[in-house]
């Protein structure tokens, strides 16, 4: 095998390792997707049955949702929140994304009913809650995290909201 035929050998072995590299790739994006979806990434928030932190503003029985003011996906929900039959049962982290004050209009998108909460005492309860994405939604029940997400579709508000007031142990029971 001359020169020529080993450059041909090695260029077919590296076009088949980046194949390789770039299923291997596509497979782990789709793995991390789905954990993130579940809610069950260590990144996301606190764990569930963990103590869920206090706040001004917060119930013990509660919705929390965390925003970043420069995201477009968490203005999207903010919308849904603003639909909702009872805005008043969502207690609304904002803060600022990669832009500096981004948070402070972000206030307007949401219901006076919401509970509202931004500035520096919305970044340190996101950095309590070990929240780094958005949109993101806590529900606690009796002060414990029941369930967390990425929030994506109106049904995920729905689906925290049953969590959090106990709706769904009520229709299972009945």
């Amino acid at each position: 095998m001359g020169y020529t035929g080993l450059m041909v050998v090695c260029a077919v072995w590296l076009i088949l390792v980046g194949l390789g590299l770039l299923v291997v790739r596509r497979e782990l994006a789709i793995l991390q997707d789905r954990v993130a979806n579940s809610g069950a990434a260590p990144a996301d928030g606190l764990a569930v049955g963990a103590v869920a932190p206090r706040f001004p503003g917060m119930r013990e029985d509660d919705v929390v949702l965390f925003f970043f003011g420069d995201c477009e996906p968490c203005h999207e929900v903010a919308e849904e929140v603003a639909r909702s039959a009872d805005p008043s049962r969502f207690a609304c982290v904002v803060s600022d994304g990669t832009l500096e004050g981004s948070s402070t209009g972000f206030g307007e998108l949401l219901p006076a009913q919401a509970r509202v909460l931004t500035g520096d005492e919305a970044t340190s309860v996101r950095e309590r809650y070990k929240v780094r994405s958005g949109p993101f939604g806590v529900a606690v029940s009796g002060g414990l995290v029941v369930a967390k997400g990425v929030l994506r579709y109106a049904d995920d508000l729905e689906h925290l909201r049953r969590a959090a007031y106990g709706e769904a142990r009520a229709s299972v029971g009945a």
